[in-house]
């Protein structure tokens, strides 16, 4: 198979992960890893298709070595869905270092580390579709959820940012919400993992005029930012539209 039929996904024994692969699997040669190697093995043992590996986004030791031992088996990989995630669920009073430090490691660093092993590959084939998974969590911030909204507020940044450093390239770098689906995360969710399906197919098919650094959710495009015109950050000054209380 083709390098750019294969497809790397974090966070496949379960939720999210697990559906896509599931989706995935007809039209992908698919590396999936995750921490719980045997509930892979057990959903997707006899998928010629589907590789499983163990992968703890959280050991930063040895994430480096582990992923070039993973990708050295399969050659370059130029479909990347990073989809694992976690959430601690604190007020901000009460959330302690390491429940933050883990949070942004899962779910913004360990993303940052693939896409930079993977982003060299695609450079060179001229070709690369990366999906973040991300959330509404930091257009929202939800109390109680600030150190979820706050790494994928940081993963947001990573992708926006390395979208528009490889524009021209046919490398195309977005974020996608699920959306409110059933995972280990949101048991009570009203929705079923496949709700996002439709979203990751137009995303890993987009041409080479797609759009880049965006964020989509459940079939639309929502914007990240806000209309900013009128505000110079380099020269220190803004329009009347924006109200001035100094």
């Amino acid at each position: 198979m083709s390098p750019d039929q294969r497809l790397l996904i974090t966070g496949a024994s379960s939720g999210v992960g697990r559906s896509l692969v599931d989706h995935l699997k007809a039209r992908f040669e698919i590396v999936a890893v995750a921490r719980r190697l045997e509930r892979m093995e057990r959903r997707f043992g006899g998928d010629d298709q589907v590789h499983c590996y163990r992968l703890d986004l959280a050991d930063t030791e040895s994430l480096d070595d582990r992923l070039d031992q993973i990708l050295g088996r399969h050659g370059p990989v130029l479909n990347l869905i990073n989809n694992a995630g976690v959430n601690v669920s604190e007020r901000v009073e009460e959330l302690g270092d390491e429940d933050v430090q883990h949070s942004f490691q899962v779910n913004a660093i360990a993303p940052l580390t693939l896409m930079q092993t993977v982003l060299p590959d695609m450079q060179s084939a001229g070709f690369g579709r990366i999906i973040n998974v991300t959330s509404g969590a930091p257009l929202n911030c939800f109390p109680e959820y600030a150190a979820y909204s706050a790494s994928k507020g940081a993963l947001n940044a990573f992708a926006v940012t390395a979208a528009r450093e490889h524009e021209g390239e046919n490398i195309k770098i977005n974020l996608m919400s699920p959306g409110p689906v059933q995972t280990e995360m949101a048991p009570d969710a009203p929705m079923d993992p496949s709700a996002c399906h439709p979203t990751a197919d137009y995303l890993l098919g987009l041409g080479e005029e797609g759009p880049t650094g965006q964020f989509f959710w459940l079939g639309y495009k929502i914007p990240l930012f806000p209309d900013l015109s009128g505000v110079e950050w380099l020269e220190g000054t803004a329009s009347d539209q924006y109200e001035q209380v100094l």
